[in-house]
């Protein structure tokens, strides 16, 4: 493979490493530049969630698309506030997003995508924290560059995929994951979040992060995918707490995260590695909300806990969806078999 080719081929991966580490960097920049450096990492998660659900199908797609899944998300966050005093509710809903992030194919990533931000999003308002305006108007200042950026990206795009309405009318027709198979992934968010709460070392989100974004009701590769989550989270964790160790000013932290997150579109076909640079990334950006507080140091080992505690989980998850597809086929056998025999 000559230079050219070479070129022609990592130019829109490195392009878009390029304007996700400026989003992600810059958000938190301007948060030390303005001296509120604790709510920076909010424009930096909202900018990462802007470039990672934007379609990529031409500008009206990529704008409405963007606008339609962040709006999506602040209402779904907003509905769990609003029914937060009533548990069960707030559990159903949770449980209701989150089947709604395992329907879709993959080939339907935006809708995929959506749902999951939506489900992590009631995750963490019912479980972890309460969200205030501040956060918000941080989260949405995000969500406006990484839109900007993801329109400067469509200079070096090469990939394409259904527009967003095209998905959803995709959805309705029924080209998704078995509707009864892919319940398994709703119960198990709901119930190792409900077990992790019980633990005094658990953050019952981070549980629940780790199941959404691990468990697939396509199961062919979650097996892999459970060990290299494993794998890559708690050498993120490591590598983590080494740079956390030697690097303490905010604007040196916005540098390192800027650095990760321009590897994280190499990364993509390799979750082993993609799952270390989004761990130690996200973990860097804590301890950024924290540093008032001392920082996030002493709860990095708990964090990778909580991870491996929800991919086995997703494991115990994933042999129940085995055993389902195993008594599937069979029932569907003897059922071929009894119409063999009457038509006999």
């Amino acid at each position: 493979m000559n230079l050219d080719a070479i070129a022609a081929k990592y130019a829109p991966i490195a392009c878009k490493g390029i304007l996700l580490a400026v989003g992600m960097c810059g958000s938190v920049i301007f948060g030390v530049a303005i001296g509120y450096p604790a709510m920076s990492p909010f424009a930096a998660f909202g900018a990462m969630m802007a470039m990672h659900i934007t379609p990529r199908h031409g500008v009206i797609a990529k704008v409405g698309g963007a606008l339609a899944g962040c709006l999506f998300l602040l209402l779904a966050a907003s509905v769990s506030e609003a029914i937060g005093p009533y548990p069960v509710l707030a559990l159903v809903f949770l449980f209701g997003l989150s089947w709604l992030a395992a329907l879709p194919k993959s080939d339907l990533a935006y809708l995929g995508f959506v749902a999951k931000f939506a489900a992590i999003a009631v995750l963490l308002s019912f479980f972890d924290f309460t969200p205030s305006l501040a956060m918000g108007l941080y989260f949405c200042g995000g969500i406006l560059l990484g839109l900007l950026l993801s329109l400067a990206e469509m200079a070096f795009e090469q990939e394409n995929e259904q527009r967003p309405l095209a998905q959803l009318r995709a959805l309705l027709h029924g080209d998704i994951n078995d509707p009864w198979l892919s319940l398994v992934i709703p119960v198990t968010v709901v119930v190792s979040s409900l077990i992790a709460k019980n633990f005094s070392w658990s953050n019952p989100a981070w549980v629940g992060l780790t199941v959404i974004f691990v468990a697939n009701a396509d199961d062919s590769l979650e097996l892999k995918r459970i060990v290299a989550r494993v794998a890559g989270t708690i050498a993120g964790a490591f590598l983590a707490y080494l740079l956390l160790r030697s690097v303490h000013l905010p604007l040196q932290l916005a540098l390192v995260v800027g650095l990760l997150a321009f590897f994280m579109p190499f990364s993509l076909k390799r979750y082993s590695i993609f799952s270390l640079l989004i761990t130690c990334i996200v973990l860097v950006l804590i301890d950024i909300v924290m540093l008032d507080n001392g920082g996030d140091m002493r709860l990095l080992f708990w964090r990778a806990i909580d991870t491996v505690f929800g991919c086995v989980c997703v494991f115990f998850a994933n042999l129940v969806l085995k055993y389902l597809y195993w008594r599937r086929k069979r029932h569907g056998k003897k059922d071929a078999a009894a119409g063999a025999g009457n038509g006999a």
